[in-house]
């Protein structure tokens, strides 16, 4: 697994950006993993997720995820300040096989009725992603 870590704060222009080489097996699951500590003020979170072979998109998604409960206890793992947690970007996704692929993450978190996204979101610290295999 790979990881993009923030200072401070995620701007909204800065991509996190994963280089994917050498992937041996076709279908795996695209795993998006989320580091935030208490500063985040949010209970949810929107992400712009993108796969490229080249300049060619394989895949383009936009995805909200839960980070809190209704009580606003966070929902990651972790027993010190930081929390961590796996998000299901992709299922049993095919990846071309012999191509260098490039992942991006941007999140898309905005305030009500606003169209430009927070400039510098607070408490995400670091975005990582992981390939897994599928189970056969």
């Amino acid at each position: 697994m790979d990881y993009h870590v923030f200072n401070d704060r995620w701007p909204a222009t800065e991509k996190a950006v994963f280089e994917i080489d050498g992937v041996n097996q076709q279908a795996v699951n695209l795993m998006i993993y989320i580091r935030n500590d208490h500063r985040y003020p949010f209970a949810n979170l929107f992400l712009i997720a993108s796969l490229k072979a080249g300049d060619t998109v394989l895949t383009k998604d936009t995805l909200e995820y839960a980070m809190a409960d209704a009580q606003g206890a966070w929902l990651g793992g972790g027993f010190l300040e930081v929390k961590e947690s796996k998000l299901w970007w992709k299922e049993n996704f095919e990846i071309p096989q012999g191509k260098p692929l490039t992942a991006e993450v941007q999140h898309a978190v905005r305030f009500n009725g606003a169209e430009d996204g927070i400039e510098g979101l607070e408490g995400i610290v670091g975005v990582g992603l992981a390939l897994e295999a599928t189970a056969k």
